[in-house]
C-alpha cells in the first residue's frame, strides 16, 4: 500500500472515530437527561436555565459546592473537548480552524440546551469546552513534532484514539449499569 493510500485509509478511520466521538458528545451534552431509547422524550421537561456572566457559575461552585462537584464540572467540561482538538486536525486537516470550530460547537450545544430546556446554558461551559479544544490542539501539535512522519502520526493517533474511544464507551456502559442496575434483557 502506498503512503498516500495508507494516509487516506487512516484519515478515513479517524473520521469514523470523530463521528462516533461527536455523536457521543451530543448524547452526553444535549440529550443527557433523555433515555437512550427515547432521546426526544425529555425535551421541554425542565425549566430553562442560563448564565451569561463569565465565571459566575464557577465562582458560585467554588463558594458553595463540594470540591468534588467543582472538579467534576471543570475537568468534565475541559476533558470532553480535548478529543475534539486532537481529532479535527487529524481527520479533516482543519488545523487553523480547530479552536474556532471547538468554540462554535460548544456554543451550539449551549444554545440547544437552552432552546430545548435540556440543561443549563452556561458561558462558563463554552469557556471550559474551548479550553479543552485548545489543550487537544496543543497535544496534536506536540504529537506532530514527535511523529514527524505523517503516516506514523496517523497510525499512532488512530490506534490510541480508537482504543481510547472503545475504552471510554465500555467504561460509560459499565458505569451506567452500576448506577441504574442491569436491565432484563430478552431475545425474541
Amino acid at each position: 500500500m502506498t503512503v498516500s493510500k495508507r494516509e487516506k485509509l487512516l484519515r478515513g478511520i479517524l473520521k469514523i472515530i470523530f463521528i462516533i466521538y461527536f455523536l457521543l458528545l451530543m448524547r452526553f451534552t444535549i440529550f443527557k437527561y433523555a433515555a437512550i431509547t427515547e432521546p426526544l422524550k425529555a425535551f421541554f421537561l425542565r425549566s430553562r436555565e442560563y448564565n451569561i456572566v463569565p465565571l459566575k457559575a464557577t465562582l458560585q461552585m467554588i463558594r458553595g459546592l463540594s470540591p468534588i462537584r467543582l472538579i467534576e464540572n471543570l475537568a468534565g467540561n475541559i476533558i470532553l473537548f480535548v478529543p475534539f482538538g486532537i481529532l479535527l486536525p487529524l481527520a479533516f486537516k482543519a488545523r487553523g480552524k480547530t479552536i474556532l470550530f471547538g468554540f462554535l460547537v460548544s456554543c451550539f450545544i449551549e444554545a440547544m440546551q437552552f432552546a430545548f430546556a435540556m440543561g443549563a446554558a452556561d458561558v462558563d461551559d463554552i469557556i471550559l469546552n474551548t479550553l479543552g479544544a485548545v489543550i487537544g490542539y496543543l497535544i496534536y501539535i506536540i504529537a506532530k513534532h514527535i511523529f514527524k512522519d505523517q503516516t506514523v502520526l496517523l497510525t499512532v493517533s488512530a490506534a490510541v484514539l480508537g482504543a481510547g474511544l472503545a475504552a471510554g464507551i465500555f467504561i460509560l456502559y459499565i458505569a451506567g449499569y452500576l448506577v441504574e442496575g442491569f436491565p432484563n434483557i430478552t431475545f425474541y
